[in-house]
């Protein structure tokens, strides 16, 4: 089994849009060979930030500058199970690939996409 993970950024005011698009393609996902689930997580932009601020006193806040985040938007993470590479692929050249015009408009160009390895625990 393989996990596959993409991360993309929302256009600012775009995050719902882009929530449906991956709510509605669940039961093409579901029929698609060697799928076994996912899991879709949107960002709650600020709410780490705003936590900080409110329990860091000023003075150690004034000693770390405040950093540019990169591009604004709303960021998705979405992990995928799959038996093989190559099925993950074959979803996304076929059934899904005609439903992407769908969802370019309400993305900002930065994203990844790749298969990773678990290491959370030394074997």
């Amino acid at each position: 089994m393989v996990t596959y993970i993409a991360t993309l950024l929302a256009r600012p005011g775009h995050e719902l849009e882009v929530s449906r698009f991956y709510q509605e393609l669940e039961p093409l996902l579901r029929e698609a060979k060697g799928f076994h689930g996912r899991n879709v997580y949107r960002a709650r932009p600020g709410t780490v930030e705003a936590e900080v601020r409110r329990v860091t006193p000023p003075a150690e806040l004034a000693a770390h500058p405040h950093h540019d985040d990169g591009p604004q938007g709303v960021q998705f993470v979405i992990v995928e199970k799959w038996d093989s590479v190559a099925d993950r692929i074959a979803f996304s050249r076929g059934a899904s690939k005609a439903r992407n015009v769908q969802l370019f408009p309400h993305l900002l160009p930065a994203h990844s996409h790749e298969i990773y390895e678990d290491v959370t625990t030394a074997d």
